[in-house]
C-alpha cells in the first residue's frame, strides 16, 4: 500500500522534455492532501465502529468472540412497503 511518506518522497528523473517539476510537486501536494483526509477518515471510522462493538457488547447483543457476526443482512430500501412474509432478497 502507498503511504504518504512515500508520496511525499518520490522524486523524478529530470529530461530534457521532461515534466514541469512545479506542477508535478503541486499534484502530489494535492494527492497526499487528500490521502491523509482519508487515512484520517478510516481511522474515525474504525474507532465509531470499535465503540459501537464495544457498546453492543456491553448490553449483551454481541457474543465476545463473535462480534463480525453481528452484522445484519442488508435491508432493502423497500422493506416498509414489503408484504408480510416476503424476504428480503
Amino acid at each position: 500500500m502507498m503511504t504518504v511518506e512515500a508520496i511525499a518522497n518520490k522524486s523524478f528523473r529530470r529530461t530534457f522534455l521532461g515534466y514541469d517539476l512545479e506542477e508535478v510537486d503541486d499534484f502530489l501536494d494535492e494527492i497526499i492532501r487528500q490521502f491523509q483526509q482519508m487515512e484520517q477518515e478510516r481511522r474515525e471510522l474504525t474507532d465509531t465502529i470499535d465503540y459501537l462493538v464495544g457498546e453492543l457488547r456491553n448490553a449483551g447483543i454481541v457474543p465476545m468472540d463473535r462480534e463480525m457476526d453481528a452484522v445484519a443482512e442488508p435491508i432493502s430500501p423497500h422493506a416498509a412497503f414489503m408484504e408480510e412474509g416476503e424476504t428480503n432478497e
